[in-house]
């Protein structure tokens, strides 16, 4: 049996293939030993979002928070709001000024576990909840299915012990550039 890749990596491994490394050599520390302030903010707001109150529209109308997961595509992980009635997925981030591919494919691998787990989705957006903008995103096509899957293949086969290329705007701006072996800059978070 293969494990189940966690569909955050997908936009992880493109910022840098070996924070996926140093994430899970920390993983069972306290999250304050080895996580940055954006990623504790960023988490803080998405506790927002999975405890959201919910009273007043009847479950399932909407579902937030729930684990979704494609033996197709071999990922697993949480969505952030499905409005069942609407069939529409909405992954939400903290500040969005640019859309980067990374997070189309973590929203495109949401969206066809949903369809493999039977949900009907008709609509996927991004939400930047700082400013409190949408942005719609077209539905995947067997096109984006393919480069999805290859983009799996392509971290599930990764050589971590390879030399990595480092890059001075992502390294600074790395929530693990305090454990990282790779550079010696400093880094925002410092």
């Amino acid at each position: 049996m293969e494990a189940l890749m966690p569909i955050s990596y997908l936009n992880d491994f493109i910022f840098c293939p070996y924070s996926l490394y140093l994430h899970q050599v920390f993983d069972n520390n306290t999250e304050d030993v080895y996580s940055a302030a954006p990623q504790q903010v960023g988490k803080a707001n998405h506790a927002v979002i999975d405890a959201k109150e919910t009273e007043r529209i009847p479950i399932p109308k909407i579902l937030k928070g729930i684990y979704v997961l494609s033996q197709k595509l071999g990922i697993y992980g949480k969505i952030d709001t499905l409005y069942v009635s609407e069939k529409k997925l909405v992954e939400s981030k903290f500040s969005i000024s640019t859309i980067y591919q990374g997070y189309y494919y973590q929203l495109w691998a949401q969206y066809f576990a949903l369809i493999e787990m039977g949900f009907e989705v008709n609509t996927l957006s991004f939400f930047s909840i700082k400013d409190r903008k949408t942005y719609p995103v077209d539905i995947p096509t067997q096109k984006e299915f393919l480069a999805l899957r290859a983009h799996i293949k392509t971290i599930a086969r990764f050589d971590f012990e390879q030399t990595i290329k480092t890059n001075a705007a992502k390294c600074s701006h790395c929530i693990y550039a305090a454990l990282c072996d790779k550079t010696e800059m400093d880094h925002v978070y410092a």
